[in-house]
């Protein structure tokens, strides 16, 4: 008797991964980045002056920040003082308000320079950030 060998053939099959689950997760940190970055302060690093009065203003606004080394920031985008008042202006009709957010190492007279050129792109309303002391 003799004996036959069968020999099996194996199908070669190519790797699968399963995307859905790829998918869902890459989803998953875009919209966790996403509310991250809402919630977060502003980036520049200011030490804002503290005061007993400041209140809280919720108008429309755009935001001037002056750093200690007198680099300037408007809503978080550096540019330089001659760029100010041209960009300034360009907000249309003046009723927005600028809050001005000043380090309180810097120098006074990069906040009254803030000032002159907040003036001259039309801009009236003027809101000076601070962060309000605690009453010991």
């Amino acid at each position: 008797m003799q004996l036959v060998r069968r020999e099996r053939r194996r199908i070669a099959q190519d790797p699968v991964i399963p995307l859905a689950p790829l998918i869902d997760v890459v989803f998953l940190l875009l919209i966790f980045f996403m509310l991250i970055t809402h919630f977060l302060n502003p980036s520049i690093d200011l030490t804002l002056p503290s005061s007993t009065t400041s209140q809280i203003n919720d108008n429309r606004s755009v935001t001037v920040a002056i750093d200690a080394a007198g680099d300037l920031w408007l809503d978080e985008q550096q540019i330089n003082w001659d760029e100010l008042t041209p960009r300034l202006q360009g907000l249309g009709d003046g009723t927005s308000t600028v809050r001005l957010r000043a380090d309180g190492g810097t120098a006074h007279r990069d906040v009254v320079r803030a000032f002159d050129c907040i003036r001259r792109a039309g801009l009236e309303d003027i809101a000076l950030e601070a962060v309000r002391e605690t009453g010991d």
